[in-house]
């Protein structure tokens, strides 16, 4: 019930509106009363955040590892989409969690599933990492980004500037400022593509006589 109530909250009204005072009153009880279970503010969000990440879901290993990464990478994404209130602190929480753990065990599975050398298996966790949190900041932080009404405004003002200054930018504006959500697959798919050619190039490399 404390969790839950956290989290509409949070959905709500932004993180800033989550206090163990605030609280208590939503909940009819005495905020004093929430100490029982965690033993502060910050104990509290993570015990939200790990509970948000049940959303993810375990990859299937009868699936191809790039199905597998797409389907968590957007799950992954989804939870910032539907959580903005809480997706600074989100990006913010260390990695301590037995959720977030998972999130990390299963990405770096897929990744050795793809064949990616072990030597890389920290770059391509962490731009899989980037990509993910950092969109969903975007989608919770950069109105302009994600909202329709503001991203025409935007390719109007580049439109409308000066072609002799901006020959480029102004030609292109009618392209500028796409949906958040296809940004995001579009960014995974290169991402995903570059694991599978990275992994083409070690077999070749591994090929060549010595």
């Amino acid at each position: 019930m404390i969790l839950e109530a956290s989290r509409e909250l949070c959905d709500q009204e932004g993180l800033s509106a989550l206090t163990l005072r605030r609280l208590g009153k939503e909940l009819g009880v005495d905020s004093t009363a929430m100490y029982r279970h965690f033993k502060n503010k910050k104990d509290l969000l993570s015990a939200l955040i790990d509970l948000l990440f049940a959303d993810v879901p375990e990859p299937d290993p009868g699936r191809p590892w790039r199905e597998n990464l797409t389907t968590l990478m957007r799950a992954w994404f989804d939870i910032y989409r539907r959580h903005v209130g809480l997706a600074e602190a989100m990006a913010g929480q260390a990695d301590d969690q037995p959720r977030l753990f998972s999130l990390t065990e299963w990405t770096v599975h897929e990744l050795r599933r793809a064949g990616v050398p072990s030597t890389d298996i920290g770059l391509f966790h962490q731009a899989i990492y980037n990509h993910t949190v950092g969109y969903g900041l975007v989608a919770a932080l950069s109105p302009w980004m994600t909202t329709p009404s503001l991203r025409d405004e935007q390719r109007r003002i580049y439109s409308a500037l000066d072609p002799a200054k901006f020959p480029d930018s102004s030609a292109a504006a009618g392209s500028l400022y796409p949906d958040t959500d296809i940004l995001f697959d579009f960014g995974m798919e290169l991402l995903l593509d570059a694991i599978e050619e990275r992994v083409r190039e070690v077999a070749t490399e591994t090929d060549l006589p010595r």
